[in-house]
């Protein structure tokens, strides 16, 4: 059938909080088990290595329809991570066995050509050049069982969106999804009650755990552990999922160590641990997060829009290179929110709720970040928009407006302060022209770049296999290695890039 894939009914096994000190020996010790950690483990506990993957997130999907929920158990910092600059923007970050796959739209996109091209040329190295990555992304694909969204499950919303895609002739539709058992409940922002979504937990880390490999979940890493210029381990301590009592400490000893904790997690432990200056300046720098700006429509019949698969539909526009508008899905309070403010309105609004359709418009940004660690161990994210991500942003909208009208929407309304709602593609233009930076509700959920790869220590972090430059036995494995922006979800390019860096760890022993 299509779609299938190896979706394992049984999720991978995992330790919990205990309060008992745990000291481990290994072959190798990987910080994080989303969709870099969960991919090493894989191909390094298949060639023989003792592995043991360590997860500040629980150890089972937490999973409840609130957005209360999935951000206490599965979003880093309690989902309250903001980058500050010019304007302040919420970005998240997935954790708990399975990392981000957990509670992402499970969008599969292969990284487009010419990004990986330009990353060959970047690096000197031609394994993560396109032709060289396609038989891992082929490989992928296959065992996540990667399929664009099916009608059948993909709700309204979607259906609107291609609809729109079709009447204007552009290029687009249905997303290709990691979900091969999807039923459509429209909810992969929370988890997956029905387990037809490939998140890491069901098939790579399976796999990993068959062959060997340890996970002990609930352990906040905060130290790596260097002796004579090698790096040598990490250690951290357990704390309860619900009360957050510290349990006991958690020290691994190993021959190497991979950290995969994300594009924020990663540079953010190297900072808190005090390895940042030690890896030289380009630790922390350079983080792109692809951001995120919504435009919704009003329809005639309910939509629903948090039925159906999330985030099905898609399209390109050859003049906007590198913006993807994709469906905007979200629960119905999440909504509400961005239309009317506690009052009388809101009673109106209620009322409008069903009728909603949607699409974010996402730029692989020119703009750049910087994550480092204040002293308690949280983020310290700053960001500073490109102005010509701003203007492409509009852009988009204009298009996004005009496939939501296309597609059967009759009025337009968009989350910038300022704007009004209206009825033409055009009148929206011309009141977002107006508007600046800071009047936007900006999102973001793809932090990378920030670890970059590369053959100078000034300016990446690791050499293009994945080891670091100044400090034998640690390598990067996640997103924040990618050497530029990538301009599409990045979960699957991930995977392919933490398999390439596994496959060449697994050749040197």
């Amino acid at each position: 059938m299509p779609g299938d894939g190896v979706l394992l009914a049984a999720p991978a096994a995992a330790e919990g909080y205990g309060e008992a000190d745990r000291d481990i020996v290994c072959d190798v010790v990987i910080v994080g088990t989303g969709p870099g950690g969960a991919s090493v483990a894989r191909v390094l506990s298949a060639a023989g290595a003792k592995v043991v993957l360590l997860e500040e997130g629980p150890p089972e999907s937490r999973f409840a329809r609130n957005q209360g929920d999935v951000m206490r158990y599965h979003m880093q910092e309690g989902g309250a991570m903001v980058a500050a600059g010019r304007a302040y923007m919420p970005i998240a970050s997935g954790r708990g066995v399975g990392g981000g796959t957990l509670v992402n739209s499970a969008m599969a996109w292969r990284a487009p050509d010419h990004v990986l091209n330009g990353w060959v040329e970047l690096l000197g190295d031609e394994r993560y050049g396109a032709k060289a990555l396609a038989p891992l992304y082929d490989q992928l694909t296959e065992l996540l069982g990667v399929w664009p969204t099916r009608p059948e499950i993909s709700g309204k919303n979607n259906d609107l969106i291609v609809r729109g895609v079709r009447a204007l002739g552009l290029e687009g539709g249905y997303v290709p999804r990691a979900t091969p058992g999807c039923v459509g409940c429209g909810v992969c922002y929370f988890g997956c009650p029905s387990g037809g979504k490939a998140s890491m937990n069901l098939n790579l880390l399976v796999e990993a755990t068959r062959a060997g490999a340890r996970i002990v979940a609930d352990t906040k890493v905060d130290t790596v552990l260097v002796e004579g210029g090698r790096v040598v381990g990490v250690s951290g301590r357990m704390f309860h999922p619900d009360t957050r009592v510290p349990g006991g400490a958690v020290r691994v000893r190993a021959t190497r160590t991979v950290l995969a904790a994300g594009g924020i997690g990663t540079p953010r432990l190297l900072h808190h641990a005090g390895l940042a200056e030690r890896l030289g300046p380009a630790v922390g720098k350079g983080l792109h997060v692809h951001p995120g700006n919504a435009v919704l429509g009003i329809c005639d019949e309910p939509i629903e829009m948090w039925k159906g698969a999330t985030q099905g539909a898609y399209f390109h526009v050859d003049e906007l290179p590198g913006v993807l508008p994709h469906t905007f899905s979200a629960p119905p309070e999440v909504c509400l929110g961005m239309l009317a403010p506690p009052g009388p309105e809101m009673k109106k609004a209620i009322d409008v709720l069903p009728y909603l359709c949607g699409l974010i418009v996402m730029v692989s940004d020119k703009g750049e970040g910087t994550v480092g660690a204040h002293p308690d161990g949280r983020a310290d994210i700053r960001y500073e928009f490109s102005d010509e991500d701003v203007e492409r942003t509009k852009k988009g909208m204009y298009w996004a407006a005009k496939v939501l009208l296309a597609g059967g929407a009759h009025t337009l309304l968009a989350p910038v302060h300022g704007v009004e709602r209206t009825h033409t593609a055009e009148d929206l233009a011309d009141q977002l022209s107006r508007r600046t930076l800071e009047d936007f509700m900006l999102y973001a959920a793809h932090p990378m770049s920030s670890c970059r790869m590369g053959r100078d220590p000034v300016t990446s972090v690791v050499r293009p296999d994945g080891r670091a430059h100044t400090l034998e036995g640690l390598y990067i494995a996640d997103s924040s290695v990618f050497p530029t922006s990538l301009g599409v979800n990045p979960s699957l390019t991930t995977m392919a890039l933490a398999t390439a860096i596994a496959q060449g760890l697994a050749r040197t022993g």
